[in-house]
């Protein structure tokens, strides 16, 4: 469905979609240019929202670790409302966060039905991520090793959505690509994974 100006109305305006990946994947360049094809629609990046918590804040890897889980489910749980809050008001949006197992994804997909939901995973090669990681200016560079979270999105969330290798796409045509084609390749069957 298209606008009279050409731009896509939104994929099921009332629907929502995950844009996922290794750190280094492209998700905080290539998601608000998604969002860019779109008429009406929002960019809620997960890592922004995670640091909202100014004092006591655990990271992704932080200790203690049930600290650190509940604060993931936390930052998860504010995304998917922020999300149903924009879809309810016909504002289509696009969530970027690296979800690295399928018990987060699972309860974000709960979070977020009835509404349709569109997991897309940026998946280049871990030594492609490691390359821009390391291009990135310090403040924004992660600071561990991304191989085992690289396994980790394989074992739980492999032939889960699109997996979208860009490693040889400038992020316009990565966004492009994921405007088109997210509907037809992405959506989790039913709002459950399959």
């Amino acid at each position: 469905m298209t606008t009279q100006r050409g731009r896509a109305a939104g994929p099921a305006a009332s629907g929502c979609l995950i844009v996922s990946g290794m750190p280094g994947a492209g998700k905080s360049t290539v998601s608000p240019l998604v969002a860019g094809h779109f008429e009406r629609a929002a960019h809620i990046n997960g890592d922004f929202l995670s640091y909202m918590v100014v004092q006591g804040r655990v990271g992704f890897l932080g200790r203690p670790a049930d600290e650190s889980r509940r604060q993931l489910l936390l930052c998860a749980r504010n995304m998917c409302a922020l999300a149903d809050n924009f879809a309810e008001h016909g504002i289509f949006p696009i969530i970027e966060y690296a979800i690295a197992d399928r018990e987060l994804l699972d309860f974000m997909v709960g979070l977020l039905a009835p509404r349709p939901v569109m997991f897309v995973v940026l998946a280049p090669p871990p030594e492609v991520c490691r390359q821009r990681n390391a291009a990135r200016p310090a403040r924004e560079r992660v600071d561990y090793d991304i191989a085992p979270f690289h396994r980790a999105m394989h074992d739980e969330l492999g032939g889960v959505g699109w997996w979208l290798d860009s490693t040889g796409q400038t992020p316009e045509e990565t966004a492009a690509d994921i405007a088109a084609e997210a509907r037809h390749r992405a959506v989790l069957t039913g709002g459950q994974l399959s």
